[in-house]
């Protein structure tokens, strides 16, 4: 019987050092249709962050006696949320360097990473409360402020399943989360300094396991 209050989370960094021979090594456990949807993405920051947020979901999948052959399963809900089995929930992420899974038993999960760099968030505002645009504005770092808060909406809306949908500026925000009658716990996820990163979940206060998995050789922490 598995824990029910502990969250997986699974990440490492892609590099431009990405030798053949590693690649071909983890391509090789992907479905053939996922293979196929690997090799649409023109970037190689894409395909990277595409093949290595499998493995990553393969070796959270093996923490609850599953294998890469549960691929085969995948699904994705009506408004894009992949699934694979009941009995376990998970969640990806990537931006800049970082990719990161969550996968949890007995709870809903969601995580996002954000890279913290130049952008005109003026544009973002109807996407905040008063409050929150708020607290933006008067932030000793507003850059940062901003991708935190959009990492926490996005943790929250990827846990709900509904993705963009979901008006953002109707999620209020404190110590935990709420949407209407939903509650989301949010834990934040200190990975990189220049980086903000939050995980949602259904239960409050889960066991978090965080996992730097090095699938480059090249890559460092």
């Amino acid at each position: 019987m598995f824990k029910q209050n502990i969250v997986h989370i699974l990440y490492t960094k892609i590099s431009k050092e990405f030798p053949e021979d590693i690649y071909k090594k983890y391509l090789i456990f992907l479905p053939e249709v996922l293979q196929a949807q690997h090799f649409k993405y023109r970037r190689w920051q894409d395909r990277a962050a595409n093949l290595f947020s499998k493995i990553l979901l393969i070796k959270g999948l093996e923490k609850y006696g599953l294998n890469y052959s549960s691929l085969e399963n995948l699904s994705h809900n009506n408004y894009g949320r992949p699934q694979i089995a009941e009995t376990v929930d998970f969640n990806l992420s990537h931006s800049g360097d970082y990719v990161l899974c969550a996968i949890s038993s007995g709870m809903r999960v969601g995580i996002d990473i954000e890279e913290i760099k130049p952008v005109d968030f003026s544009d973002f505002e109807s996407l905040m409360d008063t409050e929150q645009w708020k607290s933006i504005k008067n932030a000793d770092d507003p850059l940062r402020s901003f991708f935190k808060f959009w990492a926490i909406k996005e943790s929250i809306i990827k846990a709900d399943g509904r993705g963009m949908s979901i008006p953002l500026n109707d999620i209020i925000l404190n110590d935990q989360a709420g949407y209407y009658e939903t509650t989301w716990y949010l834990k934040e996820l200190n990975l990189n300094e220049k980086y903000c990163s939050f995980l949602a979940s259904s239960i409050e206060n889960p066991v978090l396991i965080i996992e730097h998995i090095i699938l480059n050789e090249h890559d460092s922490k």
